[in-house]
């Protein structure tokens, strides 16, 4: 999914976030060289759309984050302390994530990873308390602003406008050329300014390979599932490529009114569709047969550290089942790795602090080679364009007859960074 659910202001969340980081600070254990660490543990929260509108796409991104801690703590933790999780379920509110982040901050959390659509909720508390958070940042431009220096994406910071631009890469554009398309149409959710901007960035990808646009439109409400009225209004414009940034139920509801609008139109999907939920669901592969997904991750066939990311998978989440994991149960997996990375750079006694000005010494982050590109968390770029990648790279997989393959000869498509919607 490439965009969330995010307010035009970040601000006005309330007054209680002076007092709720006041009790934070004073909730640090007694003789331990920061808030959640012990002797022996360190403890971490986790913030994710376990339920609401969002969790067709996360409702088991727990099982990710279990999975990369419990191999983790196998090999002996980090510096001979075992990390805990505490998870919080936002319910895909912007206010529940509020109260979740207050209640990681109150509790003495270490650290925090967010995979929510909604973490914009509580992101200026976890800033005035110090807490180092990653994740990805794809619900709104706090991961890429001042003063949210806490706050890690391990992948480029997109949602984050830059001099008044917001920024994709153009193999969106080299993509949607080879595949045919010539009019490409968009959809985004109306409360959602990232969703608007991922797409309206998509377009302008396009645009700069000829792929005109024939249909844009911003008001899909969140987890919407009726685009009949759409997909007619697409056919009329005479689109032949739909592009999309939302979550996995709404994917499925567009591909399915395309087709059943009789257009003769290839829909690509941003992030989600590519899991075996798809697969063991007949109308959802029905629907997206014959469609394209973007992702971050190739599964078909996984390299050696997703493989290795597969069988954590599979040894310690329960809900995992082999084959393609779902997009949010990956994503915490990853927003977990970058955690652990944190932790290994704050050193033997760990402080938030040291986790932040440490880990934004590291200029090259893929989780290991699991990911397709590299990112840099140099302070010294941060809150610029300059802190996005002058290249990156994306897999585009296609559904066919239940099975996904990869496209580009299974290489990655990599393009140049490009500006496009303000």
């Amino acid at each position: 999914m490439r965009g969330g659910i995010v307010p035009t202001r970040l601000a006005a969340l309330g007054a209680l976030v002076t007092a709720l980081v006041c009790s934070a600070v004073a909730a640090a254990p007694a003789g331990a060289s920061d808030p959640g660490v012990t002797s022996k543990t360190i403890t971490i929260g986790f913030i994710s759309d376990l339920t609401g509108p969002a969790s067709s796409t996360f409702f088991d991104a727990a099982g990710g984050i279990d999975a990369r801690v419990a191999l983790q703590n196998a090999k002996g933790g980090v510096d001979g302390r075992k990390i805990k999780v505490v998870v919080k379920d936002d319910a895909t509110n912007p206010a529940t994530y509020f109260a979740a982040a207050s209640d990681l901050a109150g509790s003495g959390v270490f650290g925090v990873v967010s995979t929510s659509s909604v973490g914009f909720g509580g992101s200026k508390i976890l800033q005035q308390a110090g807490i180092p958070v990653t994740g990805w940042g794809f619900d709104g431009p706090e991961w890429g602003m001042q003063p949210y220096t806490n706050m890690f994406s391990f992948y480029p910071v997109t949602a984050t406008a830059f001099n008044g631009n917001y920024y994709t890469y153009d193999y969106w554009g080299r993509f949607l050329k080879s595949i045919g398309v010539t009019k490409l149409a968009g959809l985004s959710y109306s409360i959602s300014p990232s969703s608007q901007h991922a797409i309206d960035t998509t377009l302008a990808s396009a645009g700069k390979h000829g792929v005109s646009t024939c249909y844009n439109d911003k008001t899909v409400q969140f987890g919407g599932v009726d685009f009949t009225a759409a997909a007619l209004s697409m056919k009329a414009a005479g689109c032949n490529g739909v592009t999309v940034a939302l979550v996995d139920s709404s994917d499925v509801a567009v591909a399915q009114a395309v087709k059943n609008a009789g257009m003769k139109a290839k829909t690509i999907i941003g992030g989600t569709g590519y899991d075996n939920t798809v697969l063991s669901t007949p109308s959802a592969a029905a629907a997206l047969d014959g469609q394209y997904m973007d992702t971050q991750v190739d599964f078909t066939p996984p390299n050696t550290p997703t493989q290795a990311m597969l069988n954590a998978l599979r040894k310690y989440d329960p809900q995992y089942k082999g084959g393609l994991p779902d997009y949010g149960t990956y994503v915490a997996y990853l927003g977990a790795d970058l955690m652990i990375k944190g932790l290994q750079q704050a050193g033997k006694n760990p402080t938030r602090s040291a986790f932040i000005s440490n880990l934004h010494k590291v200029t090259s982050y893929n989780a290991g080679g699991i990911l397709p590109g590299s990112v840099s968390f140099s302070l010294k770029n941060f809150g610029t364009v300059a802190m996005l990648p002058k290249t990156y790279c994306n897999y585009f997989v296609q559904l066919k007859n239940d099975k996904y393959t990869t496209t580009n000869g299974n290489k990655p498509w990599c393009g140049s960074l490009v500006a496009g919607g303000s």
